[in-house]
Parts: structure tokens; sequence; C-alpha cells
């Protein structure tokens, strides 16, 4: 075989063969393999345990501020009823 590749004349259009193509397990079978030969981030049990304590802060924080939300809102609700009776009970 030469090495300079066939020539062709212009306007040939060089069609893929059934040699030419690949499988898809093929593909997926290399890119499983690059993965597992990637180097990983090293996953210390210091990491994982800082990252639950994470969060478990956030849902503790969203848990209070629901909680405090709720407060507020029946303090301005129960204000809001006190004002309206009151004027309509003005001689109390």
């Amino acid at each position: 075989m030469a090495c300079h590749p066939t020539r062709r004349h212009p306007g040939h259009v060089h069609r893929l063969t059934a040699s030419d193509s690949f499988s898809h397990e093929t593909v997926f079978a290399d890119l499983r393999l690059a993965a597992m030969k990637r180097e990983r981030e090293p996953s210390s049990k210091a990491y994982r345990q800082d990252r639950f304590e994470n969060t478990e802060r956030a849902a503790k924080e969203t848990i209070e501020a629901e909680q405090r939300a709720r407060r507020e809102k029946t303090k301005r609700l129960k204000e809001l009823r006190l004002s309206q009776q009151g004027a309509k009970d003005p001689a109390k």
C-alpha cells in the first residue's frame, strides 16, 4: 500500500463502508475505559462529612426561615384583624 492517499477525481464523494463504521458498543466501551482511567478527586471522609454538614445547615436555615415567615404572616393578619374590629366597634 502506498503512503500517499489515493487520488480521486474532483467531485468524488467518499462513502463510509462497513469497515469504517463504529459500533455503539465499541464507542461506549472506550468511554467507560477512559472514565475508569481518569484520575478522580480524592473523596476523603472529612470532605463527605463537611458536605453533609453544609447540607444539614442549609436545610435547617430554610426550615427556620419558613417558620419565621409563617410567624410574621400570622402576626400581620392578627394586627389587621384587630384594626378592622377596632374600626367597626369604636365604642369599645
